[in-house]
């Protein structure tokens, strides 16, 4: 019988589809972004060199977004008019920053479990080539090779 070698395909297929698909790893609402290791929190800095880590608080919450097609907007929770996008700056590792939402590439996949509290990746959806965000010296550049090094605590 042909039957059982096209539904073993057709299952291997769907498994692996499941593990490429990006996860929804949020509702929309607000949330500390932290680095898994440390704890340290992305910070809602301005300035052309964002990404800046530091201690949860105020200065801290993000309003996360759901978009079509699974990708994510991170607004700043102080102005939610303004998210985190890469940076004009041309400087190794790529920088990332707050402007204006829809003014830089700002759009995110996140990858990993589909559960709460568990390590997720960040790509930018426009420009997956620059890498995942990752922490570094205390600050979160697009320089990560894929690995889970952020959680999404929810605030409120």
């Amino acid at each position: 019988m042909r039957i059982r070698p096209v539904l073993s395909l057709a299952a291997s297929v769907a498994a692996v589809m499941a593990l490429a698909t990006p996860s929804q790893a949020a509702d929309n609402g607000s949330y500390f972004i932290q680095d898994a290791r440390t704890g340290a929190c992305l910070l809602t800095n301005e300035g052309l060199l964002g990404g800046q880590l530091g201690p949860c608080g105020n200065d801290a919450v993000w309003q996360l977004r759901n978009l079509p097609y699974g990708s994510v907007q991170l607004a700043s929770g102080r102005e939610e008019s303004h998210c985190l996008g890469l940076s004009p700056l041309k400087i190794s590792p790529p920088p990332v920053f707050l402007s204006p939402c829809g003014s830089s590439p700002d759009q995110w996949t996140i990858t990993g479990p589909d559960e709460d509290g568990a390590p997720v990746a960040l790509r930018l959806t426009e420009i997956p080539s620059l890498g995942t965000l990752t922490p570094a010296d205390g600050r979160a550049t697009l320089a990560g090779r894929g690995a889970p090094e952020w959680t999404f605590t929810r605030v409120g």
